[in-house]
């Protein structure tokens, strides 16, 4: 609870800008690193008499495998989701949720915090679809059936694992009863949204079928402060990660379980089957109220995408180091770097790469380029029923003169991803190196914790190459209406502007154009392309592998 706050209070204080604090998974490293990692480390610091801080010796590493390294059904194994462990477990992806639940805490909300100005209900919705499409992106991720079980490895400081659920988990009959209320929250949810309005208390409507109401969904779902009623649904997010974690509705004695933090919810595969079995529905259901979007809507006057060309897309593993001495025993801090620690683990990356767009244009100025990435099936399907596992991964503001354009982007600059970020380890020596004028000290050295991983861009790729597509999407850049806000411009590598209201270019819906349903007779426009591509994984490491 300590460190929740903490972090909710420099995040969304002005006067604390500038703090820099570790990554949440080297200030509490018990929520992303199994018991057998806090066990090896605790065990060396009290049992190796040359365990120590070296700058590259072996004392200081503890090698970290996924919970795949340790199958609990062999027969099975294959089809569940420990297959896929490497991105459900990585600490960069749970890291990413936990502080995006941080930026937009259900308790926080109203004028002084601005929260709306960012659409923070229709957000909190697309983040939900963009981690479901990004898992079902995964080779067996929309392959896998469901699965009740959990066997969570993790444990809390004081060595109380969590809490587990057994094979063909069963609600107990106690808990039936709120069942009941979940089913009867979600009912309503559906109601207004069949009948396309919802009545206020003072008897007025709001209308359900205009594209911005996704918005008053979203913070309907969440339940949080900005929502205009947040009674009428229920808390049926706080309920149904109770209800699936196999706890009592007990306010004295509660187990956690992944589903209970949001650093570990990422880990539970019933989270994101949750997430698929009834938002899927309510986006289906509300998008299919409103109407398809326009031909005006979608089309570019006089701007032609000819050709996209894509350098070789190839993912692999390497190894990433944190440092989580955290979980070391100690008495005073007077010897911290005597003791250090780094958990060492494969992580999925991908090589940098570059594409280059030609287009044809008879219109000069600015425009939007948005980029997402789907899947590539082996059979005809159609583009409505698939576009729901299309993640956007980059949208980015270009000049566009009359003629040929050749527009060069890299994934090192994608608006939506963030790069690693520094360990504690590093902070702490420029920080003394500064203090002893050893080198010129950096005022401000936060980082943006607010982007998707940047390692993460591209699922695991196959040896012989596996199938995806791109589409690409040009629209006109329209200046949007200005703000009042503490700083008038953030530059998004070290700040998230929570609050701003500048987190986006433009006010195109979250997901566009594929947030609605589609008019096929008018949908394919020459300002949009679909470019088919193969992405490639390298063996060189082997993933899980024994140290």
């Amino acid at each position: 609870m300590f460190i929740y706050v903490v972090h909710l209070t420099v995040m969304h204080r002005p006067d604390l800008q500038g703090i820099v604090m570790p990554a949440i998974y080297e200030i509490y490293p018990y929520y992303f690193y199994n018991t057998d990692v806090i066990r090896s480390i605790t065990y060396k610091k009290l049992y190796d008499p040359k365990f120590g801080f070296y700058s590259n010796g072996k004392y200081n590493v503890v090698y970290a495998n996924y919970t795949q390294s340790y199958p609990v059904d062999y027969y099975n194994s294959f089809y569940s989701e420990e297959i896929i462990s490497y991105f459900t477990e990585d600490i960069g992806l749970n890291s990413f949720y936990y502080y995006f639940m941080m930026d937009y805490p259900f308790i926080l909300g109203g004028d002084k915090f601005g929260l709306t100005k960012d659409r923070r209900g229709e957000l909190y919705w697309y983040m939900h679809q963009t981690l479901l499409a990004r898992y079902n992106l995964e080779p067996a991720g929309v392959a896998l059936p469901a699965q009740d079980w959990l066997l969570s490895l993790l444990s809390y400081w004081n060595g109380v694992p969590f809490k587990s659920r057994d094979y063909n988990y069963m609600t107990s009959d106690e808990s039936y009863i709120k069942v009941d209320w979940i089913n009867s929250w979600e009912t309503k949810i559906r109601q207004i949204i069949e009948a396309g309005y919802y009545i206020m208390e003072d008897g007025s409507r709001i209308n359900l079928r205009l594209p911005e109401s996704v918005e008053f969904f979203g913070n309907l779902l969440n339940s949080n402060i900005d929502a205009v009623d947040a009674n009428y649904a229920g808390y049926i997010e706080v309920f149904s990660r109770l209800l699936l974690s196999g706890n009592d509705f007990n306010a004295y004695k509660v187990w956690p379980s992944a589903l209970m933090q949001f650093e570990t919810s990422l880990r539970d595969p019933r989270v994101l089957p949750a997430v698929r079995a009834f938002s899927w529905t309510c986006t289906t259901t509300s998008s299919a109220s409103c109407r398809a979007t326009t031909y005006d809507g979608l089309n570019f006057n006089g701007v032609i995408i000819k050709d996209v060309a894509f350098e070789k897309l190839v993912t692999y593993f390497d190894l990433f180091d944190a440092d989580v001495s955290n979980v070391l025993p100690m008495q005073t801090t007077d010897k911290y770097f005597d003791s250090a620690v780094l958990a060492r683990q494969q992580r999925l990356n991908h090589k940098p790469f570059s594409y280059t767009m030609n287009v044809m244009s008879e219109y000069t100025g600015k425009a939007i380029v948005r980029m997402l990435l789907g899947p590539k099936f082996d059979r005809f399907l159609d583009l409505q029923f698939y576009k729901k596992y299309f993640v956007e991964i980059d949208q980015y503001l270009v000049d566009i003169t009359a003629g040929k354009n050749s527009i060069v982007r890299n994934s090192r600059d994608f608006y939506r991803s963030a790069k690693d970020r520094t360990t504690y380890t590093e902070l702490y020596k420029k920080t003394m190196l500064g203090f002893n004028g050893q080198e010129k000290f950096v005022l401000d050295m936060s980082e943006a914790h607010c982007g998707f991983p940047d390692r993460l861009i591209l699922p695991k790729g196959w040896t012989n190459g596996m199938p995806m597509q791109f589409y690409f999407i040009i629209t006109p850049y329209t200046a949007k209406p200005t703000y009042e806000q503490n700083v008038e411009y953030y530059d998004k590598s070290f700040s998230c502007g929570v609050g701003s209201g500048m987190r986006y270019y433009d006010t195109f819906p979250m997901g566009y154009p594929f947030d609605r349903v589609i008019n096929f007779s008018y949908f394919y426009t020459k300002n949009m392309y679909f470019k088919d591509v193969l992405i490639y994984h390298s063996d060189e490491m082997k993933m899980n592998q024994t140290f």
